[in-house]
């Protein structure tokens, strides 16, 4: 969060800093002699740069002190050991220069800036040596030397790209703001972090770029974010690889055009969603723990999942996008609400109170479109599922698309909620399932089915009485064979399934605990048993009280009569898709 500004002094001189008000002035400090040597090592020339405490001495070319400031005004490599208090690495360059700052066992603070502060270069290249501990901190307070000035605001800050690596440790404590930040491009190759920042723990406008590392990240805001909107190129986060732990008191990683992620092991703990995109979210590979107070996976356009294991074990929602393709993984999540969600648009929770304690803008379960209205059918909203491995718990409903839901492949295993104001499938458009294994349990009354042109038969079960937690339900086959069976955490009444080995004509047996009953498939949409719950609701529709129940002869009809598309239908009864009503 931001501090109060204090305003100093900064003054550029023939390319050297003087930071009249950044460090504390000490009588009988002097500058470092300047002596090029050779490291014998590489054979290339290196700067080096020691600290002694509240003093800096320089060996080489390109660098100059100034009382406790480092100023590097030309491309080469300088390395950093010691100890530096209250003093700073300045970087001020030619706007193609390109300068490494090797830490070789390397402390600095300051406790009214940053402590390497990039004014201008082509980039700044931080390389941790093998073995070595370092340490960056700067102060809660910033001076400035004009009022109103915002930069810098970071413990490292760049105006120009960052890269880091190396095979060291680098800590980083950002009192004041960001722990790293660039304007430009932040690329991370290899190296260990622990960065814990006020505000945002890694940041570059334009783009952050992992490649490797380890990463432990605590943030009063983000994680790790990029926040370039303006330009439709930047803005973006790609990470390839790399080990993280991060707890955020906003979000996990954000992005605001496109979020990429195709490997690593991420653990994330967030106050708001784990990982976010404005635009797009694509998950090609990773394996993935998430504990968030809001989604799980959000994007405002679309999400992409191809590959990769997901496990969400606390969230608001699961998975929630304008559209959400699922073409593979595995994926076990757990949410108080909806488990995949196409909603539209954004989450509502940008400049809204969010966290454990309830969905940003209302107490769960009252879904907002952000403006105050529900939610009711959203143009180009969908989900679809092609492959993958998907497991939902959800306490809302456990798929939910305010337009279309296609299967196509995969299996699904979803537990829906155990009231009646939900229920296991909910969609406001079209719901056909044409390949895939789909197991859903969960309340009765508020039971929505897959639509009648679906290319796969589907039987909706209706139980006599709720079965408790781990009660076992099996379907099994004329010859004995179990096509279908599941051991439900959560206490259920209905089910839902659907196989593409399940056929037309074909009598099975399903059991659940003491209750058994024969089922013959019949259509498309086979029902077994009767709907129970509560008020007036029926699949397809909300009912004014959120609560479901078995419909009487003429109620809950449409005008003319109509039934509402995917509710099931007794044994033999013809069935007919229609258009389905919004969401209430």
């Amino acid at each position: 969060m931001k501090r109060i500004l204090r305003h100093g002094l900064f003054l550029a001189v023939a390319g050297t800093i003087i930071m009249t008000g950044c460090q504390s002035q000490n009588e009988g400090q002097t500058s470092g002699s300047i002596v090029a040597e050779e490291n014998g090592s590489t054979g290339s020339t290196e700067t080096v740069i020691i600290g002694n405490g509240d003093s800096v001495t320089v060996t080489g070319t390109g660098a100059a002190v100034d009382q406790r400031v480092v100023t590097i005004t030309a491309a080469g490599t300088y390395r950093l050991s010691g100890e530096l208090t209250d003093g700073q690495i300045a970087v001020n360059a030619g706007k193609e220069d390109e300068v490494s700052l090797i830490l070789d066992g390397f402390t600095i603070s300051n406790t009214s800036s940053s402590a390497v502060y990039g004014i201008k270069s082509g980039s700044i290249t931080i390389i941790t040596e093998e073995g070595t501990d370092n340490v960056i901190s700067d102060g809660t307070e910033y001076q400035y030397e004009e009022e109103g000035a915002d930069e810098p605001d970071a413990a490292v800050f760049s105006k120009d790209d960052i890269i880091l690596e190396g095979s060291g440790m680098l800590t980083v404590t950002g009192n004041y703001g960001c722990g790293i930040r660039s304007k430009d491009h932040l690329t991370v190759k290899s190296g260990t972090y622990v960065i814990d920042a006020v505000q945002d723990a890694v940041k570059g406008k334009d783009s952050v770029k992992i490649e490797g590392g380890t990463f432990t990240l605590k943030a009063g805001e983000d994680g790790i974010q990029a926040s370039n909107d303006e330009e439709e190129d930047k803005g973006y986060v790609e990470i390839s690889d790399g080990t993280f732990s991060i707890t955020a008191g906003a979000k996990g990683i954000k992005a605001v055009t496109r979020l990429e992620i195709s490997g690593g092991t991420i653990d994330i703990d967030s106050e708001d969603d784990a990982i976010h995109s404005n635009g797009d979210v694509n998950i090609t590979g990773g394996t993935f723990t998430i504990a968030t107070g809001d989604d799980g996976i959000h994007a405002d356009n679309r999400v992409v999942i191809d590959d990769g294991t997901i496990t969400i074990i606390e969230s608001y929602e699961g998975i929630e996008g304008l559209m959400v393709d699922i073409n593979g993984g595995i994926i076990d999540l757990t949410s108080e609400d909806d488990g995949l969600n196409a909603a539209g648009g954004n989450d509502g929770s940008g400049n809204l109170e969010f966290g454990r304690e309830g969905r940003p803008g209302g107490m769960r379960g009252e879904k907002t479109d952000g403006a105050g209205g529900a939610f009711g059918a959203v143009e180009g909203a969908y989900i679809k599922i092609t492959g993958g491995e998907i497991k939902i718990s959800a306490s809302g409903d456990g798929i939910d698309s305010n337009g279309d839901f296609y299967m196509e492949g995969g299996t699904v295993i979803a537990e829906g909620p155990t009231d009646n104001g939900n229920g296991t499938l909910d969609y406001d458009g079209t719901g056909t399932i044409t390949g895939g294994i789909f197991m859903g349990t969960g309340s009765s009354g508020m039971v929505q089915s897959f639509s009648e042109d679906s290319a796969q038969n589907v039987i909706v079960v209706y139980f006599t009485s709720t079965k408790t937690a781990g009660t076992e339900w099996k379907l099994t086959s004329g010859d004995g064979t179990v096509e279908l069976t599941g051991n439900p955490a959560k206490e259920y009444s209905s089910l839902i399934v659907s196989s593409p080995d399940l056929k037309e004509g074909e009598t099975y047996q399903m059991t659940a605990g003491e209750e058994s009953m024969e089922i013959t498939v019949s259509g498309r949409i086979t029902q077994s048993g009767t709907r129970s719950g509560t008020g007036d609701a029926m699949p397809g529709k909300r009912g004014a009280d959120g609560g479901g129940g078995e419909r009487k002869p003429g109620e809950g009809q449409r005008p003319g009569g109509q039934k509402p598309e995917g509710e099931p239908k007794p044994e033999g009864e013809p069935q007919r898709a229609t258009a389905p009503d919004q969401k209430e």
